[in-house]
């Protein structure tokens, strides 16, 4: 077997037929393994990942094709390590064992100290080649399970029958189904052309980040080469017909998505995500349901995989799994030692919730620590971690409390707009400040409280459609105040407060804040709404802030705490005085 080694895939249409013939001829062909799957890859993620693609040949026949890839680390991965479910060396299986030797031999030869393997199909052919062509190679093998795939197998025409019914017959969809047809007609729509798949992608995207904001998790989405990535592979595998956009749809509105593939008698539920608007009635839940029974109705079909993951309302539908495998080669031993003692620490943590939570958090706080030093420099932890101790020991927090006494409607012209806060702008803000850490938090706590209704939101919009602040209302009385742990008592009927107001790093220095909670107070106030805004007397920022607006200092609460002892430090208004104005206004 001849080896030709590359850095680069060639645009090829002889070579895209030949990779493609080979991913056919696998034992269980998947998309993954096709050419316009690489290529995809290639084009979107080439800022982090360098191509190391192994083909072999016997005479001029493509036998054997292996897309690797070199990380800006050293380390080698399957190029498709990180977007496929399923990643494979490509031959014949009888020459298998031969093909992986050959490019374990070449990562030897090309000095490669660490490869990483993940994905790889547990039933395949190279699996069963892998230890010993690592032997071959003089590498140290770590070899794990990974991911069990939930699988619906349709299997024969009398068990598709059972199937279906036993989908349809769950009261869970039955009763979703009603309730979204109560809010218009549900029909479901696939699309494979790319003309029809890319008007679609931008709320697809915006739903996805929206919804994983809303479970505190940050969607892959917000990060620009995972769009383009899917962008590409739309555009390439529409040309076969091997991708669907699968919808379902109440009325004209999307309430759930499907970015997923038809291959080879398999259906994918690859990228599902929800309209955050229907997800009381899990739309995503009734688009699989959907998806099984179609699949169930066509022979075209022989399973639906619902690929990795282990989330819960896989099981309810699955009839098979399939394991993947998780294989690290190391030329270093000490290194492979590590990354076993890692593991196994790693599964022991798991075992217990407990001890798997802190060992998160603490993770968690020293990579927020090591952003820290790296952006403000080491000398300054001497100095944060003195303030954490003495604000341990003692602290006085004092909050401002502010009442807006405009009468009238503020008649600044201004090209901004302020709009309700809805999973749409939540998304568009996460894509736009991915890179800003407590934007990201702020978008997560938000989206979480818009889903409980724990209050109004409202996002400030340039005139390209840009959010630049953020900030809520709720009713001033019983509001709950974090800053000083106790419940609020409103000073005047109809009182709203504002809070938890936010502007992105990059949007500061433009009045934003200031803009924002004047529109605000104007709104409620045409509401016959009290508004009133508080601020921490050390955020000079804030204050200022408010002070440049109609809003007027009234009073301020406060505690001082010492050692373990807290104590309340307040100057509470008049009540009376300030129902008095209140009504005058």
């Amino acid at each position: 077997m001849r080896i030709v080694v590359l850095d680069k895939i060639p645009d090829d249409p002889d070579l895209r037929a030949a990779w493609n013939g080979l991913a056919l001829r696998m034992e269980r062909p998947e998309v993954f393994y096709t050419y316009e799957w690489a290529i995809a890859v290639q084009r979107a993620y080439q800022a982090s990942l360098t191509p190391f693609i192994f083909l072999g040949y016997d005479g001029e026949s493509l036998v054997g094709a292996a897309a690797l890839a070199q990380r800006k680390s050293g380390e080698v991965v399957f190029l498709t390590a990180d977007t496929g479910d399923y990643c494979e060396f490509l031959s014949d299986a009888s020459i298998r064992r031969e093909f992986v030797d050959a490019v374990f031999s070449g990562l030897r030869d090309a000095k490669i100290e660490k490869a990483v393997l993940t994905n790889l199909p547990a039933d395949s052919a190279t699996a069963r080649a892998v230890s010993p062509a690592a032997t071959n190679a003089r590498y140290h093998l770590h070899s794990r399970l990974a991911y069990a795939c939930a699988q619906v197998v349709m299997g024969s025409a009398e068990e598709r029958g059972v199937l279906k019914q036993s989908v349809l017959a769950k009261k869970r969809l039955r009763r979703n189904m009603r309730d979204l047809q109560k809010r218009g007609p549900v029909t479901l729509q696939h699309d494979t052309d790319w003309h029809q798949i890319e008007p679609l992608l931008p709320p697809f995207t915006r739903a996805h980040v929206a919804r994983f904001l809303e479970t505190g998790k940050i969607s892959s989405l917000i990060r620009e080469e995972r769009r383009a990535f899917l962008a590409e592979l739309a555009r390439e595998l529409s040309q076969s017909g091997w991708v669907a956009l699968s919808r379902l749809l109440v009325g004209d509105a999307t309430a759930a998505w499907n970015y997923g593939f038809r291959f080879e008698g398999s259906w994918f539920w690859y990228q599902p995500t929800v309209n955050a608007l229907y997800s009381d009635f899990s739309p995503g839940y009734c688009l699989l349901a959907k998806i099984v029974e179609l699949a169930c109705d066509s022979l075209e079909f022989n399973m639906v995989d619902l690929g990795l993951g282990a989330e819960g309302y896989k099981d309810r539908f699955s009839t098979a799994t399939r394991q993947t495998l998780y294989c690290e080669l190391n030329e270093n031993l000490a290194s492979h030692l590590r990354s076993v003692i890692r593991y196994r620490a790693s599964s022991m943590a798991t075992a217990s919730p407990r001890v798997e939570k802190w060992a998160r958090s603490t993770i968690s706080r020293a990579a927020e620590l090591k952003a820290r030093v790296r952006k403000e420099g080491l000398g300054t932890l001497p100095a944060r971690l003195l303030r954490r101790v003495r604000h341990s020991l003692y602290s006085l927090e004092t909050v401002l409390f502010f009442e807006w006494t405009a009468d009238e409607h503020n008649q600044k012209v201004s090209s901004t707009r302020l709009c309700p806060l809805d999973s749409e702008f939540l998304g568009t803000a996460a894509i736009q400040y991915g890179d800003d850490a407590a934007a990201m938090r702020f978008l997560m706590r938000s989206a979480q409280r818009l889903s409980l209704g724990q209050g109004r939101g409202f996002v400030l919009l340039t005139a390209d459609g840009t959010p630049v602040h953020f900030c809520w209302t709720k009713d001033f009385e019983g509001f709950q105040m974090a800053e000083l742990d106790r419940t609020l008592q409103a000073p005047c009927k109809d009182a709203s407060v504002i809070f938890d107001c936010f502007t992105p790093e990059s949007a500061r220095g433009h009045g934003f804040f200031s803009e924002a909670i004047t529109m605000l107070a104007d709104q409620l106030r045409s509401q016959g709404k009290v508004p009133w805004i508080f601020g921490a007397s050390t955020n000079l920022a804030s204050v200022r802030g408010i002070r440049k607006t109609s809003f007027a200092y009234r009073f301020s609460l406060g505690r001082r705490k010492i050692l373990l002892f807290n104590r309340v430090k307040d100057s509470i208004p008049d009540r009376s005085a300030t129902e008095n104005r209140a009504s005058a206004a």
